[in-house]
């Protein structure tokens, strides 16, 4: 049994103290029952002859063992309940400790426990209040749509009717709903959606104009999205449809406690966004600060959701980078400065096993390294390790390559890649041109880095030429360029690596020796409408011209 309120020290051996087992209980009246505990049933009782009232267990013990373990239990539930009522901090511990194992919603329950914690029942927070700070106020998020506070959902058979009809039935439905004993504990304001009915958004799909109408049934709009889903690009007003986007994105902002919105809308809006690439529309009609917010919102709701993340770094890498330039700066330092690039590598080093994290992750570094704006490079000295990393697991894999190659060549020109870390990067945009020699972007970003690398560090240049594994980065520059010889800004990026290995004495023997000289003459001799091709050729015949009639070069390097 537990001793009364005003006693805050514990018995010690042997002392018979309130609440002691076995004194006799005709001397406490019992004023109600509270959720069981262990081996017993707790009571709230009230002394007949003092009115203290009491919190006590009554047991029904089989031996010695069992007694002292409802004493133990109920002896520190009464010091936990009295140490709360004389100080407000008293939890502190409880909550640290909370917080330190990590475990989920630890603020809201700071916020809840205390005030649920109280002797007196009528000191209590109601279970109303509860509601609200919890799932209202706090930052509980369910990952179910099924989860509906105040109202019950609205039948699936229902839903779709609504998604199969027209705008008059759904409205009348609607309202016939709303009214209904089955909606009838839902306040009219919070069921409505934000748009009013004046400002109704026109050339909507009959799903959309459903989530329009049922905002605040997110079954509803769960099952509107996924026939969005499935619906043919006429129907959804492609290749953009900036109303539908708006219906989207206030669905994510109304429901972002629901995972399975938030997957099912980035999944929608990444499906708009492809369309609208696909038909090449102006990058205004992409631009969308709501978008950003949005997703991004939904990515800090739920940081270790993979499924998630990886729609969200896609559905980024495509808002950064269609932006106009002088938005797109704003917004690639905007997402920096949320810690979004150092989420990126964080979930490359932990997510490696997972190769939709690895080239979404990829993609969207290159979209934030794209404007030239870093807000921080420091945590950017990792990313040579980390893809070095990815590219040893996935070796075989051409689209990581090329994810790699573009983040590779942008982090050259940015000096982010360490002069110890020259090597290893020659070596692996080598190999990414060995493997995927018809991915045209690999190939361009490729050699870009290259030519980046070689132009700062001769140690670098002797990393192309050497030979490894049976040839050498020249010989893969010749098969490159009998590829993709009809493809200028591929032979123009060939072009920029051979002029600044030819600014090298040391390295002009090589070329020499691997016939260099006739590449660069057909060079020049097909490309003569391209002034900055045909600059590029002349550089490199002068340089090997002056290798081939002068004595043996010395060292060090020469300016082309």
């Amino acid at each position: 049994m537990l001793g009364p309120e005003t006693d805050g020290r514990r018995p010690t051996q042997g002392e018979r103290g309130p609440g002691y087992p076995g004194e006799p209980m005709d001397k406490y009246q019992v004023l109600y029952q509270l959720n069981p505990g262990a081996l017993g049933v707790n009571l709230v009782v009230e002394e007949m002859e003092t009115k203290v009232k009491r919190v006590i267990k009554q047991v029904e013990c089989m031996d010695d063992h069992q007694a002292s373990q409802a004493l133990e239990e109920s002896t520190e539930a009464m010091y936990l309940r009295k140490s709360l009522r004389q100080s407000s901090g008293s939890l502190e511990t409880v909550l640290k400790t909370m917080e330190e194992k990590q475990i989920p919603d630890a603020e809201t329950f700071g916020n809840l426990l205390p005030r649920m914690l109280q002797i007196d029942p009528s000191d209590r927070i109601t279970i109303k209040d509860v509601v609200h700070i919890t799932f209202v106020s706090g930052s509980f998020k369910s990952s179910c749509i099924s989860l509906t506070l105040y109202r019950e959902t609205v039948p699936a058979s229902i839903t779709d009717m609504l998604l199969e009809g027209n705008v008059a039935s759904i409205l009348d439905l609607r309202r016939g709903y709303i009214h209904s004993s089955q909606a009838s504990v839902v306040p009219r304001d919070r069921a409505l959606r934000p748009w009013s009915s004046e400002r109704s958004l026109p050339c909507l799909p009959v799903p959309a104009e459903v989530m329009q109408n049922f905002s605040g049934w997110p079954e509803v709009q769960f099952r509107a999205m996924k026939r969005l889903l499935k619906m043919p690009a006429d129907q959804l007003g492609l290749p953009w449809c900036p109303e539908l986007v708006e219906v989207v994105v206030t669905t994510m902002q109304l429901h972002d406690r629901v995972l399975d919105i938030q997957l099912c809308a980035c999944s929608l809006l990444l499906h708009l966004l492809g369309q609208a690439m696909v038909h090449h529309l102006e990058a205004k009609a992409l631009c969308n600060q709501a978008i950003t917010s949005a997703v991004l919102r939904a990515l800090w709701s739920y940081p270790e959701e993979e499924s998630l993340l990886v729609l969200v770094y896609s559905l980024l890498a495509i808002t950064t980078t269609q932006e106009s330039e002088s938005e797109s700066e704003s917004v690639s330092e905007e997402l920096q400065n949320a810690g979004l690039l150092e989420h990126i590598l964080e979930h490359l080093n932990s997510s490696l096993e997972s190769r939709d994290v690895c080239v979404s992750g990829l993609g969207l570094l290159w979209a934030l390294l794209l404007d030239g704006i870093i807000v921080n490079k420091a945590p950017l000295e990792k990313v040579p390790d980390l893809i070095s990393q990815v590219l040893a697991t996935y070796p075989a894999d051409g689209e990581m390559a090329e994810a790699s190659c573009g983040v590779f060549w942008l982090l050259s020109l940015l000096g982010c890649i360490k002069e110890q870390q020259f090597e290893q990067v020659v070596a692996l945009l080598l190999q990414s041109i060995r493997l995927c020699q018809n991915r045209v972007l690999l190939v361009n970003n490729a050699y870009r880095g290259l030519a980046s690398l070689v132009e700062v560090s001769e140690l670098a240049a002797f990393k192309v030429v050497v030979q490894e594994e049976g040839s050498s980065g020249l010989s893969l520059v010749k098969e490159t360029y009998q590829l993709h010889k009809d493809d200028p800004e591929v032979v123009e990026n060939v072009g920029m690596l051979l002029v600044h290995l030819a600014s090298y004495e040391e390295i002009l023997p090589e070329l020499v020796s691997s016939s260099m000289k006739a590449l660069v003459q057909e060079i020049k001799e097909r490309f003569t409408s391209s002034l900055e091709l045909v600059s590029y050729a002349e550089k490199v015949l002068l340089r090997l011209e002056a290798a081939t009639s002068l004595s043996p070069p010395g060292r060090g390097a020469a300016q082309p």
